[in-house]
């Protein structure tokens, strides 16, 4: 739940703002939910934009449901199945090639988590973009300062890491992951470049937990 609800803003904005949905692969836009186990804040967008029944929201993760704890494309509105955590940016790159060559209009978003930066395929990923000039792709890292066994300072620090993605190539852009303003700066910024663009979107995670305290939601927790 953590991890979900610290990207609430960044999906809602992408979503309802910026991702443009339709049938044709090459002019569309694709997202990415590369850090997948944040499935149920994907899942309560897409039932918010009419792609899956809010009906199907409450069976969640049940064994008669779709809604799995990782998104899969048998979902509308899921462009890739996700869970393996590096390779979201990956397939996002391949995509984004495919979909210049064949002269489309389509972007690519992929959302990683911060904690995922520590993965190679990562790494080999974030080196190739750039030589390729693909200005059609765009990252949002949400950057909670969380992985799964710990803060980012206990386990592997990663304050370093927009300098590793500007080296490489990418422009480098830091905005405030929770709000909408700063989102829609960063993103509108990132439309306007020629090159790939990574964002680091700070964030909290578990945002909006303590609201629940108390509520009829947390007592059938």
């Amino acid at each position: 739940m953590g991890s979900s609800l610290s990207c609430v803003e960044i999906l809602t904005v992408l979503l309802k703002r910026y991702v443009r949905l339709g049938s044709d692969p090459i002019n569309k836009d694709w997202l990415i939910l590369s850090k997948g186990h944040a499935a149920p804040t994907l899942y309560a967008l897409l039932a918010d934009i009419g792609l899956i029944h809010h009906e199907e929201l409450i069976k969640l993760q049940s064994l008669d449901s779709r809604l799995q704890g990782h998104p899969d494309t048998s979902i509308p509105g899921v462009d890739m199945s996700t869970g393996s955590l590096g390779q979201g940016l990956s397939f996002g790159i391949g995509v984004a090639v495919w979909i210049k060559s064949k002269g489309g209009l389509g972007r690519v978003y992929v959302v990683m988590g911060d904690g995922e930066q520590d993965e190679g395929q990562v790494w080999e990923a974030m080196t190739d973009a750039p030589r390729r000039g693909l200005d059609n792709l765009t990252v949002i890292i949400d950057y909670n300062e969380y992985q799964l066994d710990g803060t980012l300072a206990e386990v592997k620090p990663k304050y370093y890491m927009p300098l590793v993605w500007g080296a490489v190539g990418w422009r480098v852009l830091l905005c405030d992951g929770h709000s909408i303003t700063s989102l829609i700066s960063a993103l509108d910024e990132a439309l306007r470049t020629k090159i790939p663009t990574v964002m680091f979107a700070k964030t909290v995670r578990g945002r909006g937990l303590k609201e629940l305290e108390g509520t009829a939601l947390q007592r059938v927790e």
